[in-house]
Formats: structure tokens, sequence, C-alpha cells
């Protein structure tokens, strides 16, 4: 294991301190070489239970192509 994994990070929405053994005890599902590669990829932001269940999630945002096609279908 490299030295980045003690290297503790903060929650992305309430900057509250995570370390990576929480972060493991918190996502059973996911293998720890996996749980290592998305703390130490810059990419992924971590969040702290409270939060990640708390968030809302994005709409869905269709392609305009695929809004083109079905009003032409229409008329």
């Amino acid at each position: 294991m490299s030295v980045d994994i003690f290297q503790e990070k903060k929650c992305g929405v309430c900057n509250q301190i995570i370390s990576f053994e929480d972060y493991c005890r918190d996502n059973p599902s996911i293998s720890s070489q996996r749980a290592q590669d998305f703390w130490e990829d810059s990419l992924f932001l971590i969040f702290c239970p409270d939060c990640f269940f708390n968030l809302s999630e994005r709409p869905f945002k269709q392609k305009r192509g695929y809004l083109n096609y079905y009003s032409r279908i229409k008329r």
C-alpha cells in the first residue's frame, strides 16, 4: 500500500474528515484494491455517508438528436 492511502480526505459537501479505514468500513461491497483506486484518484469526490445519502440526483439530460427524432415522428 502506498503512503497516500493513510492521508485523510474531506467530504465533498460538509468537509468532515474521512480516513481510509472509515471509507472501507462504510463501503463493504468494494474490495480493498478497488477502494484504494477510488481513494487515490483525484477525479472522484469522497463523501461521508450522511452527505452521500442526502445528495439529490441530477436530472437526466437528453441528447439533442433524441429530442429532434421524436418531435419529427409526432408530426
